[in-house]
Formats: C-alpha cells, sequence, structure tokens
C-alpha cells in the first residue's frame, strides 16, 4: 500500500498542485490535499483528475480565482454559501476544488466527515499528514467505519455512500455499528434529492465488484428504500426454472454479470465498459437492469392452465420495462439513461430464440432490433441463465444456453461490417419510386430494403430501386 511520504512526493511532482502550494504560502494561507484524493493515492498510488483543496487562514475563492489566472484554467463557483470553488482545465480533464476548511480549522473539517477513509488530509506546503479517525488502518484492512452516527444523519445520502466507497475499496466488510445506522435509519435516505441518490446509485453500480455489498444493502434494507417496487418479489418463491426466491435471483444476476463479463471476448468486454454518461459506463447500466429485469412478475403472475401450482409471469418483460420508466422518472435519469435501461430490460429474454441452426435472415433481424445494445442484451440475458438453476434447468441445458449466447455474441462482431452499411436509398428516393406521401409505409420500405441488401440479395442503387417496385409497386397480400 502507498504510504503518504509517496503522497507528498508525487504532490511535489504535480505542476498545478505544486503552483497552488506557492501561491498559498505567498499569501500566508495553508492548503490541503483532503478527501478522496488521498484515499484514492493510498489505495493505488495515483492521484485522481479531481482533487479536493482545504483552505486554512486565506480564502477559498481568492485562491482559486488566483490559481485559475495563473495557469489558465476555468473559475467555477459550486457553492458560494458553503464557500466551494472550481478551477477546472478542459484540455487536460483536470478540476480542482478549493473549499474553506470548516470555522478555518483543518481538523473541525476532517471531523465533520463521513467515513474514516474520507477524513484523511495532507498540507502541500511540508507533507504533514492527517489522519484523526485512522483511515489508513481502515484501507489497509479494506473495511468501511464512520466518524459518527450525527455525521451520517447530517446528510442522510450518506448512508447510501457507505456502500458506494465498500464497492470502490473492495471491501471486506463494513462496521457493525455503521451497519446498524444504516438500518435504523434507512428511511432517512428518502430525503435526500433524487438526482443525488441516483448519482450515488450509478457510481456504486459502476464499480467493477459490487454485488456483495448490494447483498449488504439488500438485506438491511436500504435497497427496497431505493427501490420499493423489489419488495414484491420477495413473496415469488422458487420454481421448475428458478431455484432461488425472485428477490435472491434479481441480486444473482447482478453477480452472474459480474462474474462473467470477465471471460468474455475482448471485443465485447471493451464495448461493455465504455463510458456512457457522467459517471457511470454500460457496465454500470447493465448490472442496474439485471436488478430491474424482473420486476414486473408480481404483476403478472398467474396459474397456468391444468396446473394447481405452476406460476406464469406471461408479459412480464413488457410490465418490468413499464416500471422502470417510472424508476427512471423518480430518480431524475436522463433519457439516455433510462432508455438503455428499458431497452435491456425489455428484450431480456428475446436472444434465447437463438442457437447455430437459427437463419442467417433471422439474426439480422435480431441485430438490427437490438442495434448497438446488442452485446448488453446479451450479457444480460446470460447471466439471466446462469442464476436460473430449477429442476427443469437440469442436464446441459444451460451449458447448451451458454454456447448459444456466445454464439450469438460472436455472430454480432462478424456481422458488424454488414449491420454498418450504409443505406442504398432514402426515404425521399422511396417516396419518388413508389409515389408514397410521408408516413409509416416508407419504413416498412426502407426495413426490407435494408434486410434485402444486408442479405446480399442487392448491391447498388440501382438494384434496389428495381427491388422496390418489383416487391412494392403492386398489392401485397
Amino acid at each position: 500500500m502507498p504510504t503518504p511520504a509517496e503522497l507528498h512526493v508525487q504532490c511535489q511532482r504535480h505542476p498545478a498542485l505544486q503552483r497552488c502550494a506557492e501561491i498559498a504560502q505567498s499569501h500566508q494561507a495553508s492548503l490541503y490535499l483532503v478527501g478522496g484524493a488521498v484515499r484514492d493515492f493510498l489505495l493505488n498510488g495515483q492521484l485522481p483528475s479531481d482533487l479536493d483543496l482545504a483552505v486554512v487562514d486565506g480564502s477559498a475563492k481568492a485562491l482559486a480565482g488566483m490559481v485559475a489566472e495563473a495557469l489558465n484554467g476555468r473559475f467555477v463557483p459550486l457553492d458560494e454559501q458553503c464557500g466551494i470553488y472550481r478551477v477546472v482545465f478542459p484540455e487536460s480533464g483536470l478540476s480542482l476544488d478549493f473549499s474553506d476548511a470548516l470555522d478555518n480549522d483543518i481538523d473541525r473539517d476532517l471531523a465533520r466527515r463521513d467515513l474514516s477513509i474520507n477524513a484523511m488530509g495532507m498540507r502541500l506546503a511540508d507533507g504533514r499528514f492527517l489522519d484523526p479517525f485512522h483511515g489508513t488502518g481502515d484501507l489497509e484492512k479494506r473495511r468501511i467505519r464512520m466518524i459518527s452516527r450525527q455525521n451520517m444523519l447530517d446528510d442522510p445520502l450518506r448512508l447510501l455512500r457507505v456502500f458506494r466507497f465498500a464497492a470502490v475499496i473492495e471491501a471486506q466488510g463494513i462496521d457493525g455499528e455503521t451497519l446498524a445506522c444504516v438500518t435504523e435509519n434507512r428511511e432517512q435516505l428518502l430525503k435526500a434529492a433524487p438526482e443525488r441518490i441516483q448519482y450515488e446509485l450509478l457510481r456504486f453500480f459502476n464499480a467493477d465488484r459490487c454485488f456483495p455489498h448490494l447483498n449488504t444493502m439488500g438485506d438491511c434494507g436500504l435497497l427496497e428504500v431505493i427501490l420499493p417496487e423489489l419488495t414484491a418479489t420477495r413473496t415469488i418463491p422458487p420454481n421448475g426454472h428458478h431455484h432461488l426466491m425472485l428477490f435472491d435471483h434479481t441480486l444473482e444476476l447482478v453477480n452472474q454479470c459480474e462474474l462473467l463479463l470477465k471471460d468474455w471476448p475482448e471485443p465485447a468486454q471493451e464495448k461493455i465498459r465504455q463510458p456512457f454518461h457522467g459517471v457511470v459506463s454500460r457496465y454500470g447500466l447493465n448490472k442496474l437492469a439485471c436488478l430491474l429485469h424482473d420486476i414486473g412478475k408480481p404483476a403478472t403472475q398467474g396459474i397456468k392452465e391444468g396446473t394447481t401450482d405452476r406460476l406464469t409471469f406471461y408479459g412480464h418483460d413488457r410490465v418490468s420495462e413499464e416500471m422502470t420508466e417510472a424508476i427512471a422518472k423518480r430518480l431524475r435519469m436522463g433519457n439516455d439513461v433510462a432508455g438503455f435501461v428499458k431497452k435491456l430490460v425489455r428484450w431480456h429474454l428475446y436472444p434465447c430464440q437463438f442457437g447455430p441452426t437459427s437463419s442467417r435472415k433471422s439474426v439480422l433481424r435480431f441485430f438490427r432490433r437490438m442495434g448497438d445494445e446488442t452485446p448488453d442484451v446479451l450479457l444480460l440475458a446470460l447471466a439471466d441463465r446462469h442464476s436460473t438453476l430449477g429442476p427443469e434447468m437440469a442436464g446441459d441445458k444451460l451449458a447448451r444456453d451458454h454456447e448459444n449466447h456466445l454464439w450469438l455474441l460472436g455472430r454480432y462482431f462478424e456481422e458488424l461490417a454488414t449491420l454498418k452499411q450504409p443505406p442504398l436509398l432514402s426515404g425521399h428516393d422511396v417516396m419518388a419510386i413508389l409515389s408514397l406521401r410521408p408516413g409509416p409505409e416508407i419504413k416498412e420500405v426502407l426495413t426490407a430494403t435494408q434486410e434485402a441488401q444486408q442479405l446480399g440479395e442487392i448491391t447498388s442503387p440501382d438494384e434496389a430501386r428495381a427491388w422496390v417496385k418489383a416487391n412494392f409497386s403492386r398489392p401485397r397480400t
């Protein structure tokens, strides 16, 4: 584990931090690197691109302004009331957040924070290291521990941050008093703004390995405070396909998603780990979709005709999609994030229809419908298969399903060039050829033409025009 001394050396080699220290000293102020930057360096030996700086015996606003001017950064007031100012350097991605220390006292400032691992600091001028709550020891033990119950309740979002940081540092455990505080006060989380809850939840899912802490979040009840739609899944028992209660099956999907991706082909891993929006990658959104994929089952539960106990859930994929949309609105998710997650939830059953005996025509239709999200849908679908080990999944069925999904994934990357072919005709071309006005029939003709092009039946605009005339100029039955 890197040491505070090594952190000091790294700061001395950091041009922006060195200039900040010089400016602070020239104005008789003390500047401390605090919070996440210290934690992250002690974890992995690297400073992040966003750095928090606490100011003692000076003005955060004035120092931020001078640094912005000296280094050609952009000055951004974040919170005038609390004295927090940012200097952004768009070309490098670096951002420096300056804040006035609480009561002009660095010890009091650190003492107001949430977790011991976030309450460390280092004075830039001389490397003096502050660790009043033994955060370094908790990092070594990979343990999450709150500073005080009152600090947690001062900002109830911290109840969720416990789990986000547990995932970030790959914690071996959460301190008992901390977990008890979360459990006893879990409803207080709803006092936090939905946007802030969304932010922490997405960062939690973005961690490489969040499942162990998702399980704990479920055990203590915080997960259902955020997503009360999950509570009804606790009523659905195991059945012929499922060896777990539906609630446990849902969480297990997240586990399988994390385990399966490690062994996927490199192009697929690279695709799914791409940043998606803000703080979250496609990988993180995949795991959120795993958590929501079956929330429509309780509302669609029925008994199969001719039986007394065989459960059915017809249409649960569509209902789950509708419920996901409602959740996205409640948590103030952007349309792009909501649309991505909804698509995965809606189509998670679709890949089960395909295997090596499927026609190229049907496979290409699947790829066109799933589009850029094809690998993501396949990951969720495969995680679902591996989380479904009831008696009717005995024998080699799981192995066969696994191979079929990977076969489909391989075919997707093989067909990418075909799928990306520019269309031979435009909507205006189709209207001119068939003397049509704008309407839904145009899209139908374009889709059919695209399919013929991808199957190699037509290869040029002239062939496409002739094909459209031959297939759409006469009444169709």
